[in-house]
């Protein structure tokens, strides 16, 4: 089936990979890589590498939307473009590869124009037991409780909600909409839990609203707790990579392609730290070279 993955604040996503990140200096990057960027973009062509449909919702403005519209077709990814008068942000990271640290530049979303009745006439082309991924930011201009209302009718005709948010309106969505599932890393599980320890955060997840709670905690691995109390841990990363950036995204495309594919959820964590731990490997994100989903699905042991 077709994943569809809704994001309100897309991105072009351009990488710098130098030597050295000098501050006050000048750079001429041997390596420039731009990408369709912002989470569920992330989202959607990790899928898409992974071989499994997908329909990209994301509102694109301006020559940029333009553009990243452009190198989501050259990817594969179905774009279902909502119209913006905004111009679409960008977000530039540069890479010093000897230091091995990210210098990183996300411009802020300050205005948005899309109502959210043109948003639910895209999300009610999801066919019910089929995914909807909500990525990112959620805009100061978007009323959380309204868009957890909408999210919450998709959640009541049968789609299956996959939520990876932060902020206040994470806490609205869970306890309004009752998402499948959601995934969030641990900073952003005690911003709103107030459990430092990721299992006791999954758990309290669980109580505000969540059928699956997983917790990631980057190199660390990660840990999934079900309403039913089946309780998952992925290990820690033993090859960690130099771009890490859009990993939480791969994660994400990683858990939602095996669970879509009928894979349990030790497979799930299993393949979606897989993914991420692959795309750190190699510029640019969701960039990774993995066997397909299917054997994905059917390859852990523990």
């Amino acid at each position: 089936m077709t994943v569809h993955t809704l994001g309100l604040t897309p991105a072009l996503d351009v990488v710098y990979v130098l030597d050295e990140v000098r501050l006050g200096g000048i750079h001429r990057p041997p390596v420039v890589l731009r990408s369709a960027g912002g989470k569920s973009l992330n989202v959607a062509r990790a899928l898409t590498l992974l071989g499994v449909p997908v329909r990209a919702i994301a509102p694109l403005g301006g020559r940029i939307g333009d553009l990243v519209a452009q190198l989501l077709d050259e990817h594969g990814v179905r774009v279902d473009r909502i119209t913006s008068a905004v111009e679409t942000r960008m977000c530039v990271t540069a890479s010093d590869t000897t230091a091995r640290t990210l210098t990183e530049f996300y411009e802020p979303v300050t205005a948005f124009d899309v109502p959210l009745a043109e948003i639910a006439q895209r999300t009610a082309r999801v066919k019910p037991g089929e995914w909807l991924t909500l990525s990112g930011a959620v805009p100061g201009a978007v009323d959380p409780r309204a868009l957890a209302d909408l999210l919450a009718a998709e959640v009541d005709r049968g789609v299956l909600l996959a939520v990876d948010v932060h902020g206040p309106a994470l806490g609205t969505i869970l306890e309004v909409a009752s998402p499948r599932l959601v995934k969030v890393n641990r900073s952003e599980a005690e911003e709103l839990t107030g459990c430092d320890d990721r299992e006791d955060a999954a758990a309290a997840l669980l109580a505000r609203g969540a059928t699956v709670a997983v917790v990631t905690d980057g190199e660390a691995g990660s840990f999934a707790l079900t309403a039913d109390g089946e309780r998952v841990s992925a290990p820690p990363v033993m090859r960690p990579g130099l771009f890490p950036v859009g990993s939480g995204d791969c994660y994400l495309a990683g858990l939602v392609a095996v669970l879509d594919a009928g894979g349990g959820l030790t497979a799930a964590l299993d393949a979606a730290a897989a993914v991420a731990a692959a795309n750190a490997q190699l510029p640019g994100a969701a960039v990774f070279d993995v066997p397909p989903i299917g054997a994905l699905a059917g390859s852990s042991t523990r």
